[in-house]
């Protein structure tokens, strides 16, 4: 394998020898059906069917063989891609990687499963297209430091996505080594996406449209279309404008930054990812899950008087320091979100609501939660990145009694060093699926992904009664 990292990456994208095992498999059956299950969740929300008319204001979509989750029409492979990706992200529940602060099933899932359905692809190629978008995505991330590229704002589910999901439909489509360096190139042209947009319909957007264009670019490859052939490593390509504190390609060391990403193929890191119990930013997860575990000892929300959070440096970095006046904002509310789960004694997909985030007596308390980032790091986070993000957290409740009550959560449940288990997945599904209003198809659906490898074809086209 060549040391360059453009023709390595794709080179190992276009490797017909290799073979993912069954926990691979595992990882992307969970990815596909978690990520259904969220984007079918979504189904009415205006993120959601906002998209829908903008994309055809006169009520057709494009023809194609495709299958757009939330409804069951069909169209083509950009369009579902770009329509699932948002679905998918909307309700921010969609799992997530430490070694890329960000949601790689989102995006992945939706480009992969669209050109799976146009070419017919069977459930194996699936798995393998889905494990090898992965690591193109962990390969980036470590190539630009991920802690300083998502610390100026970059939202990495999308500008690592795009390439990730690009390589992943060159799979599909079976490209060589020299097309697929090609569609890695016009993807990392298409790489955008800022944080500013958290808490607004433009987060799950950036899914959604990282999601269309890796399919657009690896289609495009797949017709001979050309990019640079060493763009992501060269001075001016991707490594180069995404990495580094100044941006300029001149102070960015771009030998050691491909020799990281490089790294990451070789040893690519666990085939496991995050599943998300709480239907809001991640970096709640862990608060959340400590302030419900003192709610579940007897902690009265009328009774409290502040709230202290305490979370690694950098914890805080995703989240909106305003008072939430929408569902969207409460998600990435830590002060809401720790005072639903004190107050509410649980945190569920109701939970956000414009109704719920401004009820007066969370909101009251939510005033009262104090955040620092002075939880000092563990000395082997799991998983994660060297320089990414830590979710774990330490909350403090003080009552007006004076007296004091903590909990620390090393971890959320669901983390890849905390599995949630089948019975927790299915239940999230359910929940979903209920959500969206499509009960009736819960059985269906989750049995037929369920064996992901085993199918001859790939198709959604009979989810939902379509």
């Amino acid at each position: 394998m060549t040391t360059r990292l453009t023709p390595a990456l794709a080179e190992f994208v276009a490797d017909p020898g290799r073979h993912a095992g069954d926990d691979v498999a595992t990882l992307v059956t969970t990815a596909v059906l978690d990520t259904v299950g969220c984007a079918l969740a979504a189904t009415a929300e205006p993120a959601v069917t906002r998209l829908r008319t903008a994309v055809a204001p006169d009520g057709p979509l494009p023809e194609g063989p495709c299958t757009v989750l939330v409804d069951g029409s069909r169209t083509d492979a950009p369009t579902a891609a770009l329509l699932n990706g948002t679905a998918g992200h909307a309700l921010d529940f969609d799992d997530v990687d430490d070694a890329l602060t960000g949601h790689p099933s989102t995006v992945l899932v939706p480009a992969v499963l669209a050109v799976a359905e146009q070419v017919g692809a069977d459930g194996a190629t699936v798995v393998e297209a889905f494990w090898r978008g992965l690591v193109v995505e962990r390969a980036l991330a470590a190539g630009v430091g991920i802690g300083g590229h998502y610390a100026r704002g970059w939202h990495s589910t999308a500008t690592l996505g795009v390439v990730g999901a690009a390589a992943a439909a060159a799979v599909l489509l079976g490209l060589d080594a020299d097309a697929t360096r090609h569609a890695l190139g016009i993807s990392a042209s298409r790489a955008a996406g800022s944080r500013r947009n958290f808490g607004s319909m433009t987060k799950p957007l950036h899914a959604g449209v990282a999601a269309s264009d890796a399919v657009l670019a690896a289609r495009l490859a797949a017709a001979g279309f050309t990019a640079d052939a060493d763009q992501l490593d060269s001075p001016f390509g991707y490594l180069a404008l995404f990495s580094g504190e100044t941006g300029d390609p001149g102070t960015t060391d771009l030998a050691a930054a491909a020799a990281r990403a490089l790294a990451v193929v070789a040893d690519p890191g666990p085939a496991a990812l995050n599943v998300k119990l709480h239907p809001c930013c991640y970096a709640t997860h862990a608060p959340a899950d400590a302030a419900l575990d003192l709610a579940g000892r007897g902690v009265v929300a009328a009774e409290i008087d502040t709230v202290s959070v305490r979370v690694p440096p950098g914890g805080l970095r995703p989240l909106i320091t305003r008072a939430p006046r929408t569902e969207l904002e409460g998600k990435f509310s830590m002060g809401y979100v720790v005072s639903a789960c004190l107050h509410d004694g649980a945190l569920r997909l109701a939970s956000f609501t414009d109704e719920a985030v401004t009820r007066p007596a969370v909101a009251d308390l939510a005033a009262r939660v104090g955040s620092t980032e002075t939880l000092p790091h563990k000395e082997s986070p799991g998983g994660g990145a060297a320089d990414g993000l830590e979710f774990s957290a330490e909350v403090t409740v003080r009552t007006r009694d004076g007296a004091e009550h903590t909990a620390h959560c090393p971890a959320p449940l669901g983390h890849a060093t905390r599995p949630a288990g089948a019975q927790a997945l299915r239940a999230k599904f359910d929940d979903c699926l209920a959500r969206g209003g499509h009960s009736a198809d819960a059985d269906a659906v989750w049995e037929r992904l369920s064996g992901l490898r085993e199918l001859d074809r790939v198709s959604l086209a009979a989810r939902v009664g379509s």
